[in-house]
């Protein structure tokens, strides 16, 4: 007899075809089957080769369904494809078949169409609470047109279902969300209604973020736009926000930054934009691979602190600025702080803050906690050497020797761990934000963690946990936690919209990878003829209105950046467990 087999570890067809076998069958795994209703890109497309669902069919099976996965990350914008690659004879069949089989037209699939079959789907599950939507992923180029079709489609769908027996959306998981969307959203009063009025009833939110524009303006108006979308959502329990422009493996524990390579104003808008909202019932928030200022940080838990629960923190990079004239030690800006004494009046130690802004926090867990660092004017090499050595490279602690203190020396930032325990910034600070004692230094002296006010002097005094053991790993790691015990903001990534079966579309992974590498070809031949080009016809082309310049500057000149990070981020690929 075969040894028995779990459905639920298996693709969501395999069920399918199973309930043809008998009518128990059917019966029993039905429920099971239909709790998630999908629309992908070759279910839509008339060149996919595939027959297009029959609407009619989810009469049977609309009350099982509870949630909708809506993946069009193949899709492709006919803005770039007409751009980036028009002037590369061994490109155009490339771009011909990408517009006619994967770009919104008239022989493939209109926004109409979408919006009619998205209605459809509604119309005959009014039980849906649920919604994935992975947005179209720009491999090059900063063309958003289909991503804010689709978005803008998606809203109005769900805002004009059945008011009487419908569902109201609770989860919401954003996919490839572009900024330009956001803010396009944001600026038109009809999506905006619409978006507002989906959002209003929202209890949980998962975004993963795609940033393009880097300038303070344009940041300026993205967090704007952001904020007041987060804000919509007056119940929210649950945030998660994932940002998708870098993706360091592994995490490095210090990133540097000189003037001759971004502007410092650049520098400062890469930041997730500060909070600018109050969310009265929000109990969990995790934010992953994103940079952030020191005020992001103090600002959520200053707006977010008093109701909030948990706390996941993943490869967060929390940006300090070095010059000559302020923070010459990179002492002023720290994750954990320095030990036995209070912090500056112009500095910001976030560990302790967090504690006393959020006096409700039961779980507080991170990983992979980093500094972005920016070597303002007049700070010599040698300093900035020193602070780059302090650093892990493997992201590890550091162990403070007792030779080292009795010297007066240390390392800068806050790397060292001050018990000599070897204890990594991230576990250091998971237990001084839940108030957990620090054990001794290794000379024997008391390690303590300062407010930056007296009058949470208590919180040291009478306020700290026992240390009765070394924590395990689940204890301090959000990747652990997350894994092993409880993933309450982000878990619908994970294990899916119903919980049972990940929501992953393998042909799309294949699709993407087999565009990404011949757009690296077409890369690649755009690279060896900019590099054949002789010194004169360079500058000639430099000069204003010449339009072979225009491609290589309008085309490429972001465009390769572009690229080089979304190869690497490419929804799926390894990340979440997919």
């Amino acid at each position: 007899m075969p040894p028995a087999h779990c459905i639920a570890q298996g693709p969501r067809n395999t069920i399918l075809d199973l309930r043809l076998v008998c009518r128990t069958f059917n019966v029993a795994l039905k429920p099971f089957a239909c709790r998630t209703v999908g629309i992908d890109f070759s279910r839509l497309s008339r060149t996919s080769g595939r027959e297009r669902p029959q609407m009619e069919a989810l009469q049977t099976i609309g009350y099982h369904c509870k949630s909708v996965y809506v993946d069009l990350m193949v899709l492709r914008d006919d803005h770039f494809l007409n751009t980036v690659f028009k002037r590369v004879p061994s490109m155009l069949e490339f771009c011909q078949t990408l517009q006619t089989r994967y770009c919104m037209n008239e022989s493939s699939f209109t926004e109409v169409d979408y919006y009619a079959a998205a209605s459809d789907v509604l119309f005959n599950c009014r039980d849906v609470e649920r919604l994935r939507l992975n947005l179209p992923f720009q491999l090059v180029g900063r063309h958003c047109t289909a991503a804010i079709l689709i978005l803008a489609n998606t809203f109005k769908a769900f805002a004009n279902r059945p008011e009487e027996d419908s569902a109201p959306l609770k989860v919401l998981v954003l996919e490839n969300l572009p900024d330009i969307a956001v803010c396009h959203l944001g600026m038109n009063p009809i999506d905006l209604k619409n978006m507002i009025k989906v959002l209003g009833p929202l209890e949980h939110l998962v975004m993963t973020l795609r940033r393009h524009g880097m300038d303070p303006q344009w940041s300026g108006l993205f967090a704007s736009c952001l904020w007041n979308m987060v804000g919509n959502a007056e119940r929210l329990e649950s945030l998660c926000i994932v940002g998708m422009d870098h993706d360091d493996r592994p995490p490095r524990g210090l990133r540097q930054t000189r003037p001759e390579d971004l502007a410092a104003a650049n520098w400062r808008a890469r930041t997730l934009p500060p909070p600018q909202v109050m969310l009265s019932n929000l109990r969990c928030l995790e934010l992953k691979r994103v940079e952030v200022l020191p005020g992001v940080l103090l600002r959520a838990a200053e707006n977010f602190g008093p109701t909030l629960r948990e706390l996941y923190l993943n490869e967060v990079y929390l940006k300090v600025e070095q010059s000559a004239l302020w923070n010459r030690h990179s002492d002023r800006v720290l994750w954990v702080g320095l030990p036995n004494q209070r912090p500056p009046d112009d500095s910001r130690w976030i560990a302790m803050e967090l504690r006393c802004s959020a006096p409700n926090l039961r779980v507080c867990r991170a990983s992979f906690l980093a500094y972005d660092h920016y070597l303002g004017a007049g700070l010599d090499a040698a300093a900035a050497a020193a602070a780059a050595a302090a650093a892990p490279a493997d992201n590890t602690a550091l162990i403070l020797h007792p030779q080292t203190q009795q010297n007066g020396r240390r390392p800068d930032f806050d790397f060292a761990d001050p018990s000599g325990l070897g204890r990594s910034i991230s576990q250091r600070f998971v237990e001084v934000v839940m108030g957990i004692r620090q054990p001794p230094s290794p000379s024997g002296e008391p390690v303590d963690f300062l407010p930056a006010s007296p009058s949470h002097d208590h919180l040291v005094t009478t306020g700290l946990r026992p240390r009765t053991r070394p924590p395990t790993v689940t204890e301090y790691d959000t990747n652990a936690y997350q894994t092993a015990v409880e993933n309450t903001t982000s878990r619908w990534l994970t294990k899916g919209l119903d919980g049972v079966f990940p929501n992953c579309n393998a042909a799309t992974l294949d699709r993407l990878h087999y565009i990404a590498e011949t757009a690296c070809q077409g890369m690649n031949e755009i690279h060896r003829r900019r590099s054949e080009w002789p010194a004169a016809a360079v500058s000639a082309a430099a000069a204003p209105g010449n339009t072979v310049a225009d491609e290589y500057t309008d085309n490429l000149g972001d465009e390769e950046a572009d690229f080089s990070d979304s190869m690497l981020t490419i929804p799926g690929m390894g990340e979440w467990g997919l």
